[in-house]
């Protein structure tokens, strides 16, 4: 087989008098990102297990590799492969073997992500200008094999598509607990590839295995060389370049918490700007790292430097200001990246805009990453002063998932649509999407849907809505039938804005609220409000988990999520009818108390056992993710949590044997 097959699947076989009937219109096919131009015609390619794959010698192993891979994975036939010597990035899945390509015909001005899909009754043929646009073209085919195919058949129609940002970027946060398996890096990068995401980062404070500075890593939680490598060796078939990144300022306190690195402290937690070892030991972190990324950014950070001019800069400070000490970081970072390693550098680009007067002294090839978070009408405070002084830049939104329990669906779709809206408004060169697990708790699978809804909008400049999205998403991602995992996020977007429930942060998980802290009226009607919210979405993501035909495992972290605000609101119930039991108990003859004592510590072992039930779970989602490492400090919250049930069920337990004796009691809730 030539050395190019490496995959592009499908089987066909077109009988256009076998075809249902396809009814409605281009909107209603399921695809994510949604393409700029979809035509619908008549007819349907019914699809068999008997076909042939042509394709032209030029075309990368990448694409051929995740067609044949998805065919492999639908059971279909593997198909057989021809190669054509015809120029261009073309493809055909057909009934018969042999015939010439058609000729495709692109937009003016089309680029190397531009392609063309065309499903006729016979045939399914693509083309591009690029590599890119062809494996684009392949995610296309995939998703309309997994959400939009009817009694066994396609319709027939013609796409024509292309991005709206060159760089369509999403992170992984794997330094601040958490740090993912190698299986999870490339599933990352695999989905990001499927949604067309082009850029994929990891963001890294201390969780790397440095050779030369091996106290810094955790043993059993660091992201090594070697993974690295093979994570750029995975990904770049898939067309997904990996963006490297290092903290170099501010967030360094678990690198300064290091006898051998505390004298280089500006703060605890920021590098000090003055002594030149600073600058030497940034030279040693990015010496293992910038030489296995073939990219050719690296962005640096730079972010949040809380506490400038408060340490050993203090004598400078006074002389240049805080925002020239800054600068004068910022480029001698710029320089060492540039001549040394060859690398364009990327930073965040909050401190800057604290200092404008001194924003034209960052040499003009760095790419600015503009970041915010909220749920804004506008974005463009942040954006234009980068845009008008000439810097190319990206636009940073996040899935809002750092310290929740289940990320803030709502707002994520709000920040990501309007910062890329204005971003494509104002030339942005891309978009990165970011997601930050700020307590060390957060599970990486329910970032996904932000994480695809960043892929929408970033190809599509924002024009879609949230709610045409949400139709889609849960059959493109999972191959469900219907529309549930979409209104399960619709559902759970509410509980964020709950009032005392602390924005569904994980403090609100771990509060004591057992016992009432509001009045008996208040405690119900929050947590039925909650729970009327909740049940209908866990019943929704079961449905979904039930029919999803791929990555139904994904689900799991979701449902997880969603059972752990389900537990707040029954909790709350249960504490409430425990603290009733208790006050009518003390009102009665010790005989009598008996029963109700006994019935409020089956409450309390109820509670107790679904939190440990949950802990268990838990730790069985973040094995499944993720390395050993940092998992303790939330299982230690769990082991708390239980333990506190524990005591309250031994008082309670006390209490009953006393009454048993006849004895008057004291210590109840």
């Amino acid at each position: 087989m030539h050395r190019y097959v490496h995959a592009i699947a499908l089987c066909v076989l077109a009988l256009a008098a076998l075809c249902p009937a396809f009814a409605g219109e281009a909107e209603d096919l399921r695809l994510v990102p949604f393409p700029k131009e979809v035509q619908r015609s008549d007819g349907c390619f019914p699809v068999a297990d008997t076909m042939h794959l042509q394709f032209s010698r030029s075309v990368k192993s990448g694409a051929v590799q995740t067609l044949l891979d998805s065919l492999q994975k639908s059971g279909m036939k593997t198909p057989a492969i021809a190669v054509s010597e015809d120029n261009g990035k073309v493809f055909r899945i057909s009934v018969k073997q042999g015939g010439a390509f058609p000729t495709f015909t692109f937009r003016k001005g089309a680029a190397e992500e531009d392609y063309i899909l065309q499903i006729r009754p016979n045939e399914i043929t693509a083309g591009s200008p690029g590599d890119a646009g062809l494996l684009h073209a392949v995610q296309t085919l995939r998703q309309l094999l997994r959400a939009n195919c009817t009694d066994g058949a396609l319709p027939c129609l013609t796409i024509r598509d292309w991005p709206s940002l060159r760089w369509r970027a999403f992170q992984d946060d794997i330094t601040r607990g958490p740090s993912p398996r190698m299986e999870t890096l490339t599933r990352e990068v695999e989905l990001g590839s499927y949604f067309k995401l082009n850029l994929f980062t990891y963001y890294m404070e201390y969780q790397f295995a440095f050779q030369k500075h091996p106290a810094i890593g955790p043993a059993n939680g660091s992201l090594t060389a070697e993974e690295l490598a093979a994570l750029v060796k995975h990904a770049q078939p898939l067309g997904i370049d990996i963006l490297g990144n290092q903290q170099s300022f501010g967030h360094f306190a678990r690198i300064l918490q290091h006898d051998p690195y505390a004298h280089l402290r500006e703060t605890p937690s920021l590098l000090c700007p003055v002594k030149e070892e600073s600058y030497q030991l940034l030279d040693d972190l990015y010496s293992e790292v910038c030489p296995l990324l073939p990219f050719p950014m690296f962005n640096v950070c730079c972010d949040e430097t809380w506490g400038l001019g408060a340490g050993p800069s203090k004598a400078l400070a006074a002389k240049i200001g805080v925002g020239g000490v800054y600068v004068r970081h910022l480029l001698r970072v710029h320089n060492l990246l540039k001549r040394k390693y060859g690398k364009r550098m990327m930073m965040w680009g909050d401190i800057i805009l604290q200092h404008p007067e001194h924003l034209e002294k960052i040499p003009k090839d760095t790419i600015m990453l503009t970041w915010g978070y909220g749920a804004k009408d506008s974005f463009e405070p942040q954006i234009v002063p980068f845009a008008d002084s000439g810097y190319e830049f990206f636009v940073c939104p996040g899935v809002s998932n750092w310290s929740r329990i289940l990320p803030d669906f709502g707002v994520a779709a709000v920040n990501i649509r309007n910062f890329v809206r204005d971003g494509v408004k104002h030339g942005a060169l891309g978009m990165l999407n970011t997601d930050w697990e700020d307590d060390g708790e957060s599970l990486d699978a329910p970032t996904w849907y932000g994480d695809a809804w960043g892929a929408e909008c970033a190809w599509n400049g924002s024009t879609t809505s949230p709610e045409a999205f949400n139709r889609r998403i849960g059959a493109v991602l999972f191959g469900e039938s219907g529309d549930r995992f979409g209104r399960a996020i619709e559902r759970l977007s509410e509980t964020h804005r709950l009032a005392g429930m602390e924005g569904m942060n994980n403090r609100r998980f771990w509060s004591d609220d057992f016992l009432p802290q509001q009045t008996p009226s208040a405690t119900r009607a929050s947590a039925d409000r909650l729970l009327e919210i909740v049940r209908p979405a866990i019943e929704d993501l079961e449905a979904c988990r039930k029919d999803a035909s791929h990555n139904a495992d994904l689900l799991d972290a979701v449902l997880f999520g969603a059972r752990r605000m389900e537990l707040i609101g029954q909790r709350m119930l249960d504490g409430m009818e425990v603290a009733e039991l208790c006050n009518r108990a003390r009102d009665l003859p010790p005989s009598d108390a008996v029963p109700l004592l006994m019935q409020a510590g089956q409450l309390v072992r109820k509670n107790r056992d679904a939190h440990e039930a949950l802990g268990r779970q838990f730790e069985s989602l973040w094995l499944r993710e993720a390395k050993p490492y940092a998992l303790d400090w939330t299982m230690d919250r769990y082991a708390a949590t239980v333990a506190r049930y524990d005591a309250l069920s031994a008082r309670l337990a006390d209490a009953c044997k006393l009454a048993k004796r006849g004895e008057r009691f004291r210590d109840l809730p």
